[in-house]
């Protein structure tokens, strides 16, 4: 069993090493682009130019141009900013003929397989451009994450060959029709081998198009190529998003802001982490706490915040950390900020972290959610913990973060192995990506059941001598909560000479490309408000029971009430309540309403308590999007919670139970409300 173990954790380094290697290095003349290092060398007998980014993004994605490189350089360099590599080859008089297809399947293999660039780039192709990548591409459809074209030739006929709309260049179709090694003239008309001939493979590979045009384009006429293009990508069921601008000829290109054009590349090109379960360490030091220990040394003022769920709400490892900070830094003044909710995981804490936490300037940030995220994928683990780790260091790049994983049964068999259960796994590869350290409780509870000197769960008290950690499996006992406590302590002790760091350096380079580091909550506002709505006060028991959490609450208890907003966005929640007295209400998104009605009723609710509605999700972030709530006639069935209930029959009757009422607070957003 030993050796398994010992043999499984090399192997997960193995691979862990490989999936995090160094920005390569690259043969050839070094000089500058736009401030980064640029490198030229021979690649099948041709020039190749790679720009490397100052730090690559995990997997190193790069975006690989088809001509005129050096024109409207801002996309480059907003990528090159994100850890993308920019690439080049020179083939300039090719026009995208199988020669140069050749070519570019050489440099591919060179930069893929020598090099580590990411095995799915993402192309571009400006004006004449088109035909190179939209060439290779239909001859390597598995091997391309996206392609963006500019004005992009997409048929020689159209450009340089001028058999439609289009001026044309005679210097130019007498070139294509050497390069590609057509006959005569006729040969090259009824080739059908152009990009708007062969996008079926593009399609089935599922490879997303995004074209900016304009309307007005003479050189090479958006109708005859881009248009017939978006046409027959979508009769294959293919995915192309256009922006047209109108009144633009075939100049200037690009966009005035290039985000929409960044922003694709980035969501479709960026290498995503592939999951595996990491070694299970006590301590992980990596950057340590050094610049709150800087200040808790020099008697300066700290605070500390801790951000999680319910095993951190409780009286427990919070509070006898927290007193321990104070009894071991006396000089200093140290203040907690508690930013726990029971029943909650990473996926609200993303959007709640601001008002929680941040505004009260931490200096220190526990994060517990290794529990509460346990059901959830590593990829949506990563989204919300990104999230709270760039929306912390975009605050205060001073503030130091500790993760933090405590225990569950079921738990022990991954600690055991020498392992991390799955949601500390994925926030283990967050935490090396960032430098983060962590602190994992599982093993001294783990190691001590194993000994025979705690049980994990039990209703009483064991025998003398051996520890009870938890009634229920999750939420420990006081005696549970010491040994965190006492981990937290020894941790501080081994990171106590580690130097202080500035974050604002981490944040050049993100782990995953659509992390949540927009999300927000934004207060209601009476004009988003239809119908019977009411702004309770602090003499309504609900206001002073989740205000602190929720802010100001707003109820409605009549049908037909509305709550309407708009937001330019991927995603909307409500930030609510449900209770026994909870109603339920229709969602209506961009004029669509759901099939079936939400009820902020369940069957837990013997009480009220803080909840999240599910909105609106996977939206066009770009696009602006009008969202209602409606409250409906009828309360939902109360039946789910008769379980709970000694007689259901007739408690379900009592006015406890009765009514239709719905109460907000603030709506979660990923992206920003938009008013009028």
């Amino acid at each position: 069993m030993i050796r398994l173990a010992c043999s499984l954790l090399l192997s997960l380094l193995i691979c862990y090493a490989s999936a995090h290697a160094a920005t390569p290095d690259f043969p050839g003349a070094k000089s500058q682009y736009q401030g980064f290092d640029r490198y030229d060398f021979d690649v099948d007998g041709k020039k190749a130019t790679v720009v490397v980014p100052k730090q690559a993004a995990p997997g190193n994605p790069w975006l690989w141009h088809g001509e005129f490189f050096g024109h409207k350089t801002e996309p480059d360099v907003a990528l090159l900013n994100d850890g993308f590599f920019i690439v080049y080859m020179h083939v300039p008089n090719m026009l995208g003929s199988p020669t140069a297809v050749a070519h570019w399947n050489a440099l591919y293999q060179e930069l893929t397989e020598k090099y580590g660039l990411a095995k799915k780039p993402a192309l571009t192709g400006l004006s004449r451009g088109g035909l190179y990548a939209y060439n290779w591409a239909a001859a390597n459809p598995e091997k391309v994450a996206c392609i963006y074209g500019d004005a992009p030739v997409c048929d020689i006929k159209s450009w340089p060959g001028g058999k439609g709309k289009g001026q044309g260049s005679a210097g130019e179709w007498k070139r294509a029709l050497q390069a590609y090694g057509f006959a005569d003239e006729a040969a090259a008309l009824a080739y059908d081998q152009n990009p708007v001939d062969k996008l079926e493979p593009l399609a089935k590979a599922g490879v997303p198009l995004l074209h900016v045009y304009g309307d007005a384009d003479d050189v090479v006429p958006w109708d005859e190529n881009t248009g017939v293009i978006a046409e027959r990508y979508k009769k294959l069921g293919g995915d192309i998003q256009l922006i047209a601008k109108p009144g633009v000829g075939h100049h200037p290109h690009g966009l005035e802001d290039p985000t929409p054009i960044v922003d694709f590349v980035v969501k479709h090109a960026s290498v995503k982490p592939t999951y595996e379960a990491q070694p299970a360490e006590k301590v992980k030091p990596r950057d340590g706490l050094g610049n709150v220990l800087k200040k808790l040394n020099a008697g300066q003022p700290v605070k500390i915040a801790y951000l999680g769920g319910s095993i951190t709400a409780a009286n427990g490892w919070r509070v006898k950390s927290f007193d321990w900070f104070r009894k071991q830094f006396p000089q200093a003044k140290v203040d907690e900020i508690h930013a726990a909710i029971g029943g909650t995981g990473s996926d609200l804490g993303v959007f709640r972290i601001q008002q929680d936490a941040l505004q009260y300037k931490p200096d220190l940030l526990f994060v517990e959610f290794a529990v509460n995220d346990g059901g959830a994928a590593p990829e949506q683990i990563w989204k919300a913990m990104e999230g709270i780790v760039r929306q912390t260091w975009t605050a205060n790049p001073e503030t130091d973060i500790c993760f933090v994983y405590t225990y569950r049964t079921s738990y022990e068999e991954a600690t055991r192995a020498g392992l991390c259960p799955r949601a500390a796994s994925a926030m283990e590869m967050l935490a090396d990506h960032y430098a983060i350290p962590s602190i994992n409780f599982n093993l001294e509870v783990v190691k001590r059941e194993g000994e025979g000197t705690l049980v994990f769960q039990a209703a009483e008290k064991p025998a003398d001598g051996v520890l009870q950690f938890s009634k229920d499996g999750v939420h420990p006992l006081d005696a549970g909560h010491e040994l965190y406590a006492a981990d937290v302590a020894a941790a501080v002790e081994q990171m106590k000479d580690l130097p202080p760091v500035d974050h604002a350096k981490k944040l050049a380079t993100p782990f995953v490309a659509d992390n949540w580091e927009a999300a927000k909550m934004v207060p209601l506002q009476p004009s988003m408000l239809k119908g019977d709505w009411k702004k309770l006060t602090d003499a309504d028991s609900l206001q002073r029971s989740f205000g602190k959490r929720l802010g100001q609450i707003w109820e409605a208890t009549e049908p037909g009430s509305e709550l309407t907003f708009k937001f330019r966005g991927s995603q909307a929640k409500l930030y609510d309540i449900v209770g026994p007295n909870g109603g339920q209400v229709s969602i209506t998104v961009d004029g669509v309403t759901r099939d079936k009605l939400i009820p902020r009723f369940d069957s837990y609710c013997t009480y009220h308590r803080i909840a999240t509605l599910r909105i609106a999700y996977d939206l066009d972030p770009q696009a602006v999007h009008t969202v209602t709530i409606k409250v409906d006639a009828e309360q939902p069935d109360r039946t789910p919670v008769a379980f709970r209930l000694k007689d259901p029959e007739t408690e379900l009757k009592a006015p406890k139970y009765q009514g239709t009422n719905i109460w907000v607070g603030q709506i979660q957003l990923l992206g920003d409300l938009v008013t009028e």
